[in-house]
């Protein structure tokens, strides 16, 4: 009980005041309140470049945090995600999902979350989130360009689209998906060596 109340009056601070993420953080239950502060330590100890130590949590004040609230829930994700706790990191990345932010950051969240999913071989949800990026192609297709040097970058959730199409056996589909990455310029390693393959499944499933 006393410590409840000294939780009620302490001065709040640090990353979670800066980045407006007080209510979000005592909102949660307290086994993911333990999950957000760990995660943000093993951030704190293991990447050296991370400009912040554990007291920057919820103390001291913060002028200029670096991050978004949505940006630095996703670098705690990622954290979990490589420690091997995919539970947790795909809470957060869903968390940071819900919090405002551009369609770049959402393609970068997603793009883990596809990597995360494939770890799990969860087929289901890689096809749901690999669809969630796909639609959101076109409002981060200009940042993703300016980023890249004037150019698009091969961009995963396209090329895992077109082997969920193929392992579902829409071959057809899968066939169409191949020639919209060609005609939007997106680079594609393995076009000429997937298009043959899916042509000769299209040829043998037709004969």
């Amino acid at each position: 009980m006393i410590g409840r109340v000294f939780q009620i009056f302490r001065e709040k601070g640090g990353l979670l005041k800066a980045l407006n993420l007080w209510d979000w953080y005592e909102s949660l239950e307290v086994s993911k309140q333990k999950a957000v502060k760990k995660y943000y330590s093993v951030k704190v100890i293991k990447n050296l470049n991370f400009p912040y130590k554990a007291k920057h949590f919820d103390s001291g004040e913060i002028e200029s945090p670096l991050y978004t609230p949505r940006t630095f829930l996703a670098t705690l994700a990622q954290t979990a995600m490589l420690e091997g706790d995919y539970e947790v990191a795909e809470w957060l990345y869903n968390e940071a999902m819900k919090m405002e932010g551009t369609a770049y950051e959402a393609h970068l969240i997603l793009n883990d979350l596809i990597l995360l999913s494939q770890k799990l071989r969860d087929f289901e949800r890689i096809k749901a989130y690999c669809h969630k990026d796909i639609q959101l192609y076109n409002e981060y297709k200009d940042e993703l360009i300016s980023r890249n040097g004037g150019t698009l970058p091969q961009i995963n959730s396209f090329e895992v689209w077109v082997y969920m199409l193929e392992r579902e056996g829409k071959i057809k589909e899968a066939l169409d998906f191949v020639e919209h990455i060609r005609r939007e310029g997106i680079p594609y390693p393995y076009y000429e060596e997937v298009k043959g393959r899916l042509l000769k499944k299209l040829k043998d499933s037709e004969a």
